[in-house]
């Protein structure tokens, strides 16, 4: 495994490669990141992993500086699997002391979690675009779990031509339901056990949603009623269409529920795709 720390040393280490597949992460590998790192392997033989907390994404310097760094265990794991490159730059190596460049992103950047999180999305975009230049990859992997985040990332390629082909996977959930996250990784042993009401409620609102007996506005208000009375902080329960994010139109059929939550003092996201038959 070769581990690569400068910009200089992975463009020339991948120059002459082609069918690239990379699978960006912000460290504390889990199975969730496994399952993307396996999926590219099956396309080719050349998978690079990027290893890079990105301080642009986050609206809180409190959660960058509790953001998990396990850098040690995430090589030796990449190692054992039989990664052929990674990528862990420093901050300073990422980022222009004088970074002033910004995208305008689409307006759904600016809602569900973009609307709690100000500032996350552009950050994420940037950050993204910087390691796809750098890379130059032929496919890339992204877990659904941040299905709004895949969703832009979707948009940024189609809108920019970038010849890269975005491959997103399912989430990846321990046997009681929770979404594999780097962040449950903070949660105390009492929230720990409560976490799973997220997945849980949002299969309650699927539910609810497939047998039509309630408008998506009662079904989302009793949800959040239900979630905070429990001791969670709720940011959004939503339901949404899955194509545009939109909220969805009369007979719209494919659609995903979103949900962001707090618990204790750590944020988790969820979501379920489901479909309406007539």
């Amino acid at each position: 495994m070769q581990t690569i720390h400068t910009k200089y040393e992975l463009i020339n280490a991948l120059k002459p490669l082609t069918n690239i597949a990379f699978v960006p992460t912000m460290g504390n590998l889990h199975e969730g990141h496994l399952t993307l790192i396996q999926e590219a392997f099956k396309k080719t033989e050349y998978v690079v992993v990027s290893i890079f907390i990105n301080p642009l994404q986050f609206n809180s310097t409190e959660d960058f500086k509790r953001y998990p760094r396990t850098l040690e265990e995430d090589l030796s794991i990449l190692k054992k699997i039989g990664v052929p490159f990674v990528f862990a730059p420093s901050e300073s190596e990422m980022l222009d002391s004088l970074q002033t460049f910004a995208m305008h992103l689409p307006q759904i950047a600016y809602d569900l979690c973009g609307k709690f999180r100000p500032g996350h999305f552009e950050g994420v975009a940037i950050m993204v675009y910087k390691l796809f230049n750098l890379v130059q990859p032929e496919m890339a992997f992204f877990g659904k779990k941040d299905f709004q985040q895949l969703f832009l990332i979707k948009a940024l390629v189609k809108q920019l031509d970038l010849p890269i082909n975005i491959i997103g996977i399912d989430t990846v959930r321990h046997d009681d339901g929770l979404a594999r996250s780097s962040r449950n990784s903070l949660l105390n042993v009492e929230y720990r056990k409560k976490a799973p009401q997220l997945f849980q409620t949002l299969n309650s609102m699927k539910e609810k949603a497939i047998k039509k007996s309630l408008s998506f506005d009662e079904i989302e208000a009793f949800a959040t009623q239900s979630l905070n009375a429990s001791g969670w902080i709720v940011d959004y329960l939503s339901i949404r269409s899955s194509q545009s994010l939109a909220s969805p139109v009369h007979d719209e059929n494919q659609l995903v529920i979103l949900g962001a939550a707090t618990l204790g003092s750590v944020r988790l996201i969820d979501n379920i795709e489901f479909c309406i038959h007539d």
